[in-house]
Formats: structure tokens, sequence, C-alpha cells
């Protein structure tokens, strides 16, 4: 069965709605990654933040050019499992991969260079999707 992330992750229309459709995150860098344990019911959350774009295939000086610049942060509550290796000064991935392990939602971070992650929830939302100006981060 298809994963569609509209169904599955919370407010993952605005990134839709950024991009135009669901994007890879190729060459996305993950800025931040922390997590928290609420000590009063227990339960566990862990929020990333993203700097992703679109890479066009205009050539602009000696890169392609970029565009629809943005900071995303996502949420996972009700934490169950994580493993994450390589954070480093940059973090760039080939991608991030959504799917379900039975009634657990599964984020995979896998890197190009730097961080490479797996992380299992019970809910995972786009807390907020900020545009940048190109050259602004």
């Amino acid at each position: 069965m298809e994963f569609k992330e509209e169904e599955h992750i919370l407010n993952a229309g605005s990134i839709i709605d950024h991009f135009g459709y669901w994007p890879t995150f190729h060459d996305a860098e993950v800025i931040s990654i922390s997590f928290q344990r609420n000590f009063k019911d227990s339960n566990s959350t862990l929020e990333f933040q993203l700097y992703a774009f679109i890479m066009t295939s205009k050539v602009k000086g000696r890169h392609f050019e970029l565009i629809k610049h943005c900071l995303i942060d996502f949420e996972l509550a009700d934490l169950h499992d994580n493993s994450m290796d390589g954070f480093n000064h940059q973090n760039a991935l080939s991608r991030i991969n959504f799917y379900r392990e039975g009634d657990l939602l599964v984020c995979e971070l896998s890197a190009a260079y730097g961080v490479d992650a797996k992380f299992t929830s019970k809910h995972i939302r786009v807390k907020k999707l900020t545009p940048i100006a190109s050259g602004h981060f």
C-alpha cells in the first residue's frame, strides 16, 4: 500500500502548497534535532528543523539555481524508537522516507553527508514551514 504523506502527516499540505508537490528532500540540510520528554505524562517528542529548496535544471554561475527556499519544522510525538549517527556541520540528505510499520509512523533521514537517522513515533506533523529569501539563510 502506497504511503500518502498528506494522509498520515498532520499539516503535510503546507509542504505541498509551498513546493507544488511532496519533495524527496534531496540535498536538504538538517539544521537541528531536539529530543524532549514530558515528565508529567511520560510522553517523548522529537523535533527537527530542515532547510529545504527546489534545485532547478537552470545553471546560475557555476551552480544549479535553487528556488522556494524554506525552513520546515517537523514534530514526532509519542516517540517509540530512534537511531541516529553522523550529525555534523552540514547534514545534507539524500532523501527522507516516511512510511508505516504497523500502527507506527517511521521517518528515515538518509544521509548524503552527515546525519543518518530513523525515528519511529505515533504521530508526525509539520509544525511550521517558513519561506525564506534566497541567500538569506
